[in-house]
């Protein structure tokens, strides 16, 4: 019978532990035939009785008259008929129709296994015990049993779990290999980059020859876009490395009111540029951070460039950090910019996404900033949340843990 080799499907997969065809061809009904001589409608239940006795492993015996489907009589049903006291006589000389199941579960052998146990589940939950009638293109096939369904589905679900740790290896080193070409790339770039800065510099001064305005402006565009395609460089080169986990920290004990005082200084010439009040709010209480100042540096100072970016002018933009109850030190960058939605947010902190509206098109960028900056606290082991809602603003918290915060020496000594 059918049942005896439907389950061997595992054995025969690829080396790679993925199935040779596809798992909506493997895992179909009609796997589960189990092929059965049907009975006509003027058997009798001895009739029945007699073949389901001849053949242990049927689950019933269908009925039918002609190609006409009639109905099934079950093995369970019908043994407990046979078991009561007078009744095994009386169903054995009578019509099979005393012992029939008219509506019973039929499916047809094209259909996934899955929509088998679906139906079984909601319209028939008997035919887990009495079996049920399998058709091909209308006509009767055969049987089945819900043991055959129910190891169809385990073994389909093993190799849906294989298929799945397949694809997700096949990512993994796709993605390493595109990181560690960035990486490489990237360096290749910088040192063409460097000199061509280089050299632009050169021109300024009048060592070869003074050049005439026109000129001038040229190599400054020449400059300008050289350190900005290099910055670019730069940030894919540091995602990359992030990402094949090649970006290392250099930590050292950095006082927090100093970390941020030196980015807020750096962009507060910008914001005031941009008609911004930039508020930065006093530390409670003297705190050490545990940190790579460098990557912590540009950890704040990409999320304050963000919000004066995406800031109108008469905006404001605050500054706070503190130590926290439970020992984790926040740092949260709030805005009253143009804000984004929870979907724009998800795209902010995809690679090379750009969300589109009127100020990212005024702006250019690579589209690397949020996520090299989550991937940097990340290293740190911190987090990083946006809360943001379009037209009311935008609030960026870091949150680094308790290990990374440490009770200042100066605040110890005065102790």
């Amino acid at each position: 019978m059918g049942s005896d080799t439907q389950h061997s499907a595992l054995a025969d997969g690829s080396a790679s532990g993925l199935p040779e065809r596809t798992l909506a061809a493997r895992f179909l009904v009609s796997r589960l035939v189990i092929s059965a001589p049907s009975l006509p409608p003027s058997a009798r239940g001895g009739d029945a009785y007699d073949l389901l006795t001849r053949m242990p492993d049927l689950p019933g015996v269908a009925v039918i008259d002609r190609d006409k489907i009639l109905g099934f009589v079950d093995r369970v049903s019908l043994l407990n008929r046979f078991s009561q006291h007078l009744m095994r006589d009386f169903y054995f000389r009578r019509p099979i129709a005393l012992v029939l199941e008219h509506e019973p579960l039929i499916i047809d052998a094209a259909e996934p296994i899955s929509v088998l146990a679906e139906r079984i589940s909601h319209e028939k939950p008997e035919a887990l015990t009495a079996g049920y009638i399998i058709t091909r293109d209308g006509r009767y096939a055969g049987v089945g049993t819900a043991l055959d369904m129910m190891r169809a589905n385990v073994e389909e679900a093993c190799l849906r779990a294989m298929e799945l740790d397949h694809a997700r290896d096949a990512a993994e080193q796709a993605n390493h290999a595109k990181s560690l070409f960035l990486a490489n790339m990237s360096h290749e770039f910088r040192t063409p980059l460097n000199a061509v800065i280089g050299f632009a510099e050169l021109l300024k001064i009048p060592i070869y020859g003074t050049l005439n305005a026109r000129q001038a402006d040229y190599v400054d565009d020449i400059r300008s876009s050289g350190e900005h395609l290099l910055s670019l460089v730069n940030e894919v080169l540091q995602l990359s490395k992030a990402e094949s986990g090649r970006l290392e920290l250099h930590e050292e004990p950095t006082p927090a009111d100093q970390l941020i005082d030196s980015c807020v200084r750096l962009v507060r010439e910008r914001a005031k540029g941009a008609g911004l009040v930039l508020v930065q709010a006093p530390l409670k209480s003297e705190v050490d951070l545990l940190v790579d100042p460098v990557k912590a540096r540009q950890i704040l100072t990409n999320l304050m460039t963000n919000a004066i970016k995406f800031t109108p002018s008469g905006g404001q933009i605050n500054v706070m950090a503190a130590a926290l109850p439970g020992g984790d030190f926040e740092i949260a960058i709030t805005d009253t910019g143009i804000g984004m939605s929870a979907e724009q947010i998800s795209l902010a902190f995809q690679p090379f996404v750009q969300i589109d509206n009127l100020y990212t098109r005024k702006h250019e960028g690579s589209g690397l900033g949020l996520p090299l900056t989550r991937r940097l606290i990340e290293l740190h082991g911190g987090r990083l949340e946006i809360e943001s809602a379009p037209g009311i603003g935008t609030t960026a918290r870091i949150w680094l843990p308790a290990g990374r915060v440490q009770i200042s020496p100066r605040l110890q000594s005065v102790a």
